[in-house]
């Protein structure tokens, strides 16, 4: 009874435990349904998405890799394939631009410099 009572806890502790793990949060940012580019003959086929605030500072600190100079904004950019996240030291302010593929399902650049 003993052990059954420990495997019990055991398994309520780590379900606890992988529920939290993942805190979720409300987005803050815009996203537009749109042409890949200007001059793409295909419409609605990407989701480009902004983020700002704490959804784009977090997503900034997530970025496990080396923060460099953006020439384009001046600000401190950190950029994991296509996806990027700058932030502005002047006014300590976040934001990531990407867009997604919708039928293909694949990050790519959202704002050009």
């Amino acid at each position: 009874m003993n052990r059954l009572f420990f495997i019990l806890l055991l398994l309520i502790f780590a379900t606890a435990t992988l529920v939290s793990a993942a805190e979720w949060r409300e987005i803050d940012g815009t996203y537009a349904i749109t042409s890949k580019n200007m001059v793409s003959p295909i419409e609605d086929s990407h989701l480009k998405i902004q983020l700002k605030g704490g959804s784009a500072r977090d997503l900034y600190n997530a970025m496990k890799v080396k923060e460099t100079f953006d020439e384009c904004t001046g600000g401190m950019s950190r950029s994991v394939g296509e996806m990027e996240c700058i932030y502005y030291t002047s006014t300590q302010k976040y934001e990531c631009h990407f867009s997604i593929d919708i039928m293909e399902q694949k990050v790519e650049l959202g704002v050009p410099c």
